[in-house]
Formats: C-alpha cells, structure tokens, sequence
C-alpha cells in the first residue's frame, strides 16, 4: 500500500490514537492538562501530510551500538572524543534528548523488538539461559516483512542462542549476527553466523558488519527495507587499533576509555560509511534513519553530568543518544526533551511503515511519530519504569519509575527538572509523592511479571535446525536455581581458593571459564547434580554424550545421566588436562516428544570432584544415521 492510499485508510484511526495517546498528563504539582481537540488534529493531519508526501514506503534503517553512553558523543559536550558523522546526523535530524532505555542490553533489545517491556516476553537477564526472547512474541521484523519489507540484520543479536531463536527464524530475511552479548574476537570473529550457518571473514567486527549492511542496501534499494545494524562496541573486550588507542592517550584520557574512544570513533566512521552508500544509491531522501545505544555508558573520563552508568537505573545508566533523520518530514536540527522509550520505537516504525500492530499482545510502547514529526511536543509516557536484576527481578533489584518531573530510585527521590544529575535525595521532603510512585512501581511489577515465571526456556533437541545440541553449563540448575550465578564462580584453570574466610565447601556446584562460565565443577557428594529442561522434537532414540576435563588424579568417578525415566551410567576418564575438554559418548536414551529433563548426577567421586563438566550433547540416533546436520 502506498502512502497516499495510506492516508485515506487511516486519518479516522489516526485522530483516534492521537486523541487517547494525550489524554490527561497529571504532574505531580497537582496540575493537570489537556490538547484541545484542534490541537490533536492539527497533530493528526500533520503525520498524514507526512505520509501523503512519500512516493512509496519509505526504508527503515536503525542503528544501535552497544554500551555508548549519552556523553560518548561530540555533540553532547564532549570535547574529546570525535563523532562527525552521528553529529552530522544529528543536525540533519530530530534528536530527543531524553530517550531512555534499560539499563541493560538484551532487556532493551527485547523491547526494541516487541514494543514491550522485557519481563513480558520471557526473558530477564543477559546471559545463562534468560537471555530469550519467547516464541511465542511477534517480532518488528516479522511485522514489517508483513509490511512488505525486505529486512535484514547484522551485528549483535542477544535474544537467543539456540537456532530456533535466531534472527533468521524471528522474521529476517537477511542475517550476519553472533548470538550472544559478547564476543571475544574482533578481528577475524569467528562467532558470526550469516543466516545461522558458520562464516569466516576477515577485518575488525565493525567494518565487515558494516560492510554486509552496505551490501544489503544495495541489494535491496528498489524495494523498501528495514536494516537493523547493531554493533557490538564499545562493548567489551575493548579491542581497537593502537593508533586509535594511542589517540586518545595523547588527549590525556586514561588508558581504558581511549580504548573506548577509540571504538566509537571507528564506529563513528563506518556509521558514515554506510551514510554514504544511502545518498549514492539515491535513497536519502526516502529513508528513515535511526541511532540509538542499548543502555547506559561505561566510560568514565566525561559524563555530560549525569550519574550512574551501565547497569544503573540512573539516568547515566538509562539515557541513551536518540536521532532520527527523514529529509523534508523530520526538521533537521530540532531538539525537544519530551520523553521517548526504546518500547516506542516497534509502533512508530510500524506506523511509519503502515503495518499493522499485533493484535491480542498489549504494547508498552507508543508511536512518536507526532513528537518526530513536531506535531507535539508532549511525551506520550507518563510514566517510565526501568529494572535490572541478575536473578529473578524483584523489588529488592534495581529499580526506578520516572515521571515529567520526579523519579524514585528505590527508595530516594529525586526532581530531575531542579537535580538532573540526581544528587540530593528528596524523599524526606516529598513523602507523599515517594509513596505515590513506589505504589505505582510496584502495582507495574506486578502486571509486568504477573504468570512468569524467570528460568531459562526449554532447550529444542531433535530440532531439524540444530541437530545435535549442546546443553551449556550456563543453563544448568543446581537445586533449583542458576548452578553459575547462585554458586561461587571463578574464571582461572583451577578450582578458586577459599573466598575471604570463608571455605569452600565441598559439595559446592559452581561454575567458571569465559563469558558463558563453560564448565560445571566442584560436585563430588553422591548425589549431587544439575539439571537442563529440554523440548523433545520428535519422539525417538537419542545419543548422549559428555564433553568434559579430569585430571589423571581425579578420573574414575562415576556419573548417572537421567532424562524422562530412562537412565545411562559412566565411569569418568582421565583427558590430557582439567581443561581440556574431549566428548566421552554416555549412551543412547528413548525419548518421548516433548517437555523433560536432563539430570547428571555424581554416583561416586574418586578425586576433588567429578569431572568439569563443559557441555551435554544430545543427537537424534536418526539424524545421526542418514548424515544428518551436525557439528
């Protein structure tokens, strides 16, 4: 549908949305206000002049890095740092200056996808199996591609590891992602799946994302696209050229954020690369540009005055950069500080596109297209709720709820118009007005989390996508709970000392290794054990086997494994090192379709513990007989 047609089809719905989107914002000075209807339907006339102005659908590009405070950029103050191109994108476009996000970045990701707050789909943390987007939510892409979109993906992905979670099976018709939150290697990554299957590539992460997002705009520029490029700096492990790094250590910033400079900078450029290949392929005029970061800063050397970073739900931690380019629909250069969420962004681009929104899901998200288009100048929130927690959420986690005016960080008040850096606490003062949005907060909490339930989602086995599969020790449970975020955790090659004063104890669980902590040690008490909840695929006979590392001194434990009644038992054999893992087959099981469990247990421990466990691979005796997909 063109936009033209659009308009005839809308412009009543339209007044509508608009009309409810504004009804009365209550400040907590006790006045209240409302648009009179001229005004709301200038502001509905306004975005469907904007539409009846686009010749087709306009393409849809959203740009986020990952980890970029509001201060890492030259135009916000910055003296440092050098952003050209975002600070040219800004002059070109609207910017909201107070666009907020969580303080985390899958949860804000999951909101960018759905429209609304992460503790409604499924997921609830980073890493360790919660950080997945449930099936059973309806994606911006799959909506857009209903549109009529081409839409692509690149860089960080973060809302499931296993493949029937990807961006390929999420609505993406084009996908070069890693999975997870993080990476380990920048140049020559060897963690990028193009479309869920193995790549090698070449160059630092961000010139060959930005790369294949280039090529996908010109593969695609006669028909409309959605393209969204989410970079995985200045995240994490902070790998930049040492002529960059060096840079920055020249301007006197200290050695840890030069390296972050540095990565925006880099970032900076290839954002302008990929700029530039829009204007030459003549699409300027008709594409709607965003950039935005997942949450709070982690560099130090400036902070623009605001307190907190990453994984704050201070404004530091939740306030992210927001621009918005459409040449001659969006003013360049406008400012407002009317509020915007992350959540807003899925019915805005959706409005934009002329999709419709999922019906039967509410949204937390609203359409910012009149706050974008200078139609308003009014937030479409009244309030906004922000949490973070790496266990179940609770209103003992981090927590915040935020108004025009006043915002309550637990239990310390602030009044953001008078102390936008949330210095002095005013609770004592206002008591009333903390009591106010405490209840608010938590009568939100528990809609938001009303029927969930926050433990990693059953992993597909027998799946066609992905066969075998690997259940990782980052999903595993140990008496119910995370068995690497509830025990002590540690990352060298050995089991970790005594923690302060405190023993460890001997039937202790825990976990250590890299990013996903890869191995499961420390069991040796009979009976002992983790556990993985799986969905069964298709009913069938299933191999098991065991990747793990045992000392020649610790070898000849013996392990159960257990899954829906039937039962393999082991004798653990010595590898050439603790951490050197070799795959050690169990056995074969009869499995029934559907939801169960997979149970090791410690039979006997010979040694300072079982074994360390690194991962539980589980094959479908029928994929593995015809030749089936495997690794």
């Amino acid at each position: 549908m063109v936009a033209a047609e659009l308009v005839g089809q809308r412009i009543e719905p339209l007044l509508t949305a608009t009309a409810e989107r504004f009804s009365p914002i209550h400040s907590w000075a006790g006045e209240a206000g409302r648009l009179r209807p001229t005004t709301l339907a200038l502001a509905a006339l306004g975005v469907a002049s904007l539409l009846a102005g686009a010749e087709t659908k306009p393409n849809i590009v959203l740009v986020v890095t990952d980890d970029q405070g509001w201060w890492d950029l030259g135009s916000h103050g910055n003296q440092e740092i050098d952003t050209p191109h975002l600070d040219r994108l800004a002059t070109e476009g609207v910017e909201l200056t107070r666009f907020y996000v969580q303080p985390v970045c899958a949860p804000t990701r999951a909101g960018l996808m759905t429209g609304r707050h992460y503790l409604r789909t499924g997921l609830y943390n980073t890493r360790f199996g919660g950080d997945t987007l449930h099936l059973g939510e309806q994606t911006l892409a799959e909506a857009l591609r209903q549109a009529g979109y081409r839409t692509g993906m690149f860089g960080k992905w973060h809302l499931g590891e296993y493949r029937r979670f990807h961006p390929d099976q999420r609505g993406f018709d084009e996908s070069v992602f890693f999975s997870a939150g993080h990476t380990e290697r920048y140049w020559e990554p060897d963690a990028l799946l193009k479309n869920g299957r193995p790549v090698r590539v070449r160059g630092h992460i961000t010139d060959v994302l930005t790369d294949a997002a280039s090529t996908f705009v010109r593969a695609n520029q006669d028909r409309p696209f959605f393209l969204y490029l989410a970079y995985n700096v200045p995240h994490s492990p902070l790998l930049v050229s040492d002529t960059l790094h060096e840079k920055y250590r020249a301007k006197g910033v200290g050695s840890n954020d030069a390296r972050i400079y540095g990565l925006v900078e880099q970032c900076d450029a290839a954002i302008g690369r990929l700029l530039g290949v829009i204007d030459s392929a003549g699409l300027k005029q008709n594409t709607v540009v965003l950039f935005m970061s997942d949450n709070g800063g982690v560099s130090r050397h400036f902070r623009a005055g605001l307190r907190g970073g990453k994984a704050s739900v201070y404004e530091g931690g939740v306030r992210s950069p927001f621009f918005a380019r459409w040449p001659g629909r969006f003013e360049a250069g406008r400012k407002t500080d009317a509020r915007g969420s992350h959540l807003d962004l899925f019915p805005t681009l959706l409005e934009i596109a002329g999709g419709a929104v999922p019906s039967g899901r509410a949204l937390d998200g609203k359409s910012l297209l009149p706050l974008l288009t200078g139609a308003t100048d009014e937030s479409p929130h009244e309030r906004l709720f922000h949490i973070w927690d790496r266990h179940a959420p609770s209103i003992d986690s981090r927590w915040a709820v935020a108004g025009p005016r006043y915002k309550l960080v637990g239990s310390k008040l602030y009044d953001l118009v008078a102390d936008p850096g949330e210095q002095t606490d005013i609770a004592a003062k206002e008591p009333a007005i903390a009591a106010a949005l405490r209840q608010q907060f938590t009568d939100w909490m528990a809609g938001a989390t009303a029927g969930r339930t926050f433990e990693p989602v059953a992993i597909p086995v027998g799946d066609s996508l992905e066969d075998p599969i690997d259940l990782l020790p980052s999903w595993a449970r140990h008496k119910g709970q995370h068995a690497s975020v509830t025990q002590l955790r540690h990352r060298g090659p050995v089991p970790p000392a005594p923690l302060g004063s405190r023993p460890v104890e001997e039937s202790t669980v825990y976990t250590f290794g890299g990013y996903y902590w890869d191995t499961i040690e420390g069991w040796k008490e009979q009976g002992e054990s983790v556990a993985w909840k799986i969905d069964v695929a298709e009913a069938g006979q299933y191999e098991v086997v065991l990747v793990y590392g045992c000392d020649l001194d610790d070898a000849g434990g013996q392990f159960a494994v257990s899954i829906a009644g039937g039962e393999l038992r082991g004798t653990v054999k010595p590898t050439p090192g603790r951490a050197f893992f070799e795959a050690h087959r169990a056995g074969t099981l009869q499995l029934p379709e559907g939801v169960t469990e997979v149970r090791v247990r410690v039979v006997s421990s010979t040694g300072r513990d079982l074994m360390a466990l690194n991962r539980v691979r589980i094959r479908s005796v029928r994929s593995a007989s015809s030749g089936g997909p495997g690794r």
